[in-house]
């Protein structure tokens, strides 16, 4: 096996080291504030370096990284940015064991808080966060439910925009195809049909069995049961069939 010559190395460690660079000064600033307290702040444009912000993307500066996330996340909550915080630390793999001690403290401290003002992108996150660095079996098995459920969300949502016209927001729906998954099971692919509007109770069956595993992890099927309310609620194919379903047994969303 050959091994890397020493500059590449040393330009790797350098790397590395910038990516973690300040790390310990930026998790001090978060010492002795509580989390009612994160929970009161508000972030403002006083509170960002508006003259250093830069392409996030191409950033590997870990100070202009989360600089650049808290002007994203102006009017959030400190300890929402805290919370991403946390886990931007751990991607950059800055004392892992001790920063996921710390997130694991906040999310069974401050779960409802969390699951209610994080966005979707960040709940995710999180269900990542614990996947990758949870000892708890049972609740990463859980959490990847969420990560599935969402990766299959957005590929179906991203080729249903590359097939669709570019004013297909304001189209309405097709009467004739509309009546026809009301009428009956349409065939799909190997043996799949099409969700039959109106009727179909396979939503609302995989809701329940979510509910099963509160037995196992309850933090994590109330992450799991959050996310799939939000996608009732928000522009997504899952709202646009609730919108359709006439039949109230087998509803699977909240009123």
């Amino acid at each position: 096996m050959t091994t890397s010559p020493n500059w590449q190395r040393k330009l790797l460690l350098v790397f590395r080291s910038e990516k973690r660079l300040n790390a310990g000064k930026i998790i001090k600033n978060y010492e002795g504030k509580s989390f009612d307290e994160m929970k009161a702040t508000t972030l403002t444009e006083s509170m960002c370096n508006i003259g250093a912000l830069t392409d996030e993307r191409k950033s590997t500066d870990l100070e202009n990284h989360l600089n650049n996330l808290k002007y994203q996340s102006l009017g959030e909550s400190e300890l929402c940015f805290y919370h991403n915080t946390l886990i931007i630390l751990m991607r950059r793999k800055y004392k892992i064991d001790y920063i996921f001690a710390e997130f694991e403290r906040l999310w069974l401290a401050e779960s409802d808080y969390l699951l209610e003002n994080l966005s979707l992108r960040w709940i995710v996150s999180a269900c990542d966060t614990f996947i990758d660095h949870s000892d708890n079996t049972h609740r990463a098995a859980i959490l990847m439910t969420v990560v599935t459920l969402m990766n299959t969300l957005r590929v179906y949502e991203t080729k249903n925009f590359l097939q669709r016209p570019v004013d297909a927001d304001s189209m309405p729906l097709i009467p004739e195809k509309t009546a026809m998954l009301y009428a009956g099971d349409l065939p799909l692919y190997n043996g799949l049909t099409y969700f039959r509007i109106g009727t179909d109770d396979s939503l609302r069956n995989m809701r329940k069995r979510y509910y099963k595993f509160y037995k196992a992890d309850k933090l994590a099927t109330n992450m799991l049961l959050a996310v799939f309310e939000k996608l009732q609620h928000t522009d997504s194919a899952f709202a646009t069939l609730r919108a359709l379903h006439k039949d109230d047994w087998s509803k699977w969303w909240l009123d």
